[in-house]
C-alpha cells in the first residue's frame, strides 16, 4: 500500500499555500489529497489533487447568536471528515490551521492517525489551541514558542522552492528609477482600510515612491499609470518583493514572514478590533522590536498620516538593511517535509 497524506486548512491563502508548496516537494511516491470548505481554498487546491469538502463555520466574536450554529457544523463535519480518512487510509494529516481544519484533526485523533500541524502567527488561533492537544507535532514560525510545549518544534515559515528566487522580472512594472518602491499589500483578500487611505493620497505618494499596490479582489478603483502599479491578486509575488525597497501592509503571517524571508523593511498597520484577538499586532511587535519594521495604529491612519510616516520611513531603509544583514531567516519547508515523509515512514 503506497503512502498517503491528507492535508487540511482554510478560510485565508496565508492556510493554504504553505500546504500547496508542502504539496509541491513531496516524493511522488505520496499520495496527496486535500478537505476543506467551499471557500478559497477549494478554488486553490482542487485544481492540483483530489479535494473533498466539508461544513465549516467561523467564530465570530463577539456575535453570540451568530456563533449557536457551531456545534451542530462541527459534529456534521467531523462526522464527514471521519467518512473521507477512513476511505483514504492517510499515514498522516497536516494541518495549517482554520477552522476547517478542526472537525478534520479531531476525526484524524479518534482513528488514532499521527497529526502534524503548522502556527504561522505570534500567538495561537482558537482552531490550533484545540489542535495542540490532539495533534502529534506542531510546528511554529517564532522560536521563542518552542519551550511552551513539548510537542512545539521551530521550524520558520513554508515557503515554495520559487520563493527563494532572487532574479527581477520589471515587465509591465512602471517604475521611476531614482524613487524606492513600496510594495503595498493587506493581505490574500485585501485590506478595505488601507484602500481607503491610499487612494487619496496616490499622487502624493507618487512624487516620493514607485507604488506597487496589490488591492485585493475587486477593489481595483484606480488603474495603474506612471510608477503607480495596481493589481487585484498576482501570482509572482515573490518577484513583487525582490523589485520592492519596503512593504507596507496588514501583519498577519504571510505578509509579515514574506517580507522578513526577503528582508524587507516593513511599516505594518495591524488589523485590531473586536473581531480579532490581536494577533496581528503580536506578529507586528515582534518584527518592531528585532528593529526591522514599524507600526502605525489603525485607529491614527489618514491620508496626511500615511503619507507623512512613509516619508519618514524612507530614511530608515538603509538602517534596516543593516540589521537585517545580521539576521538569519530561513525557510522552514523542508523539516516539515521530513517530518511527513519519516511519519509515513513509520507506516
Amino acid at each position: 500500500m503506497g503512502k498517503k497524506v491528507i492535508f487540511t486548512g482554510g478560510g485565508t491563502l496565508g492556510h493554504v499555500m504553505p500546504n500547496m508548496y508542502l504539496i509541491e516537494d513531496l516524493g511522488d511516491d505520496i499520495e496527496k489529497a486535500y478537505i476543506g470548505s467551499t471557500g478559497i481554498e477549494k478554488n486553490v487546491v482542487e485544481k492540483e489533487i483530489k479535494y473533498y469538502t466539508i461544513p465549516s463555520v467561523k467564530l465570530v466574536r463577539g456575535k453570540i447568536f451568530s456563533n449557536l450554529k457551531i456545534p451542530f457544523v462541527l459534529f456534521d463535519a467531523i462526522i464527514k471528515s471521519k467518512r473521507i480518512l477512513k476511505e483514504i487510509r492517510p499515514d498522516v494529516v497536516f494541518s495549517k490551521g482554520g477552522y476547517v481544519s478542526l472537525p478534520v484533526v479531531i476525526a484524524a485523533k479518534t482513528l488514532k492517525i499521527p497529526i502534524i500541524a503548522h502556527e504561522s502567527d505570534y500567538s495561537f488561533g482558537l482552531a490550533n489551541k484545540i489542535i495542540l492537544k490532539l495533534c502529534d507535532k506542531m510546528c511554529v514560525n517564532f522560536k521563542n514558542l518552542e519551550s511552551t510545549n513539548k510537542k512545539i518544534i521551530y521550524t520558520g515559515p513554508i515557503f515554495s522552492k520559487s520563493f527563494a528566487n532572487t532574479n527581477i522580472n520589471k515587465e509591465g512594472i512602471n517604475l521611476d528609477e531614482n524613487k524606492p518602491t513600496c510594495l503595498i499589500v493587506g493581505g490574500s483578500l485585501g485590506s478595505k482600510k488601507i484602500n481607503e487611505v491610499v487612494f487619496p493620497c496616490i499622487k502624493d505618494l507618487l512624487y516620493y515612491f514607485n507604488i506597487i499596490h496589490i488591492t485585493g479582489k475587486g477593489n481595483l478603483k484606480i488603474k495603474s499609470y506612471d510608477n503607480y502599479n495596481a493589481f487585484e491578486m498576482r501570482d509572482d509575488m515573490a518577484n513583487l518583493y525582490n523589485i520592492a525597497d519596503f512593504v507596507l501592509g496588514r501583519s498577519g503571517a504571510g505578509v509579515t514572514s514574506e517580507s522578513y524571508f526577503k528582508k524587507l523593511p516593513m511599516l505594518l498597520i495591524p488589523l485590531q478590533n473586536k473581531a480579532t484577538r490581536g494577533d496581528q499586532f503580536e506578529n507586528a511587535k515582534y518584527y518592531e522590536n528585532k528593529g526591522v519594521a514599524q507600526i502605525i495604529k489603525e485607529a491614527d491612519l489618514t491620508p496626511t498620516k500615511l503619507l507623512q510616516e512613509m516619508i519618514n520611513f524612507k530614511d530608515k531603509l538603509m538602517v534596516i538593511d543593516k540589521i537585517y544583514s545580521e539576521q538569519d531567516v530561513k525557510n522552514g519547508k523542508d523539516i516539515v517535509i521530513d517530518l511527513i515523509e519519516k511519519e509515513c515512514n513509520k507506516h
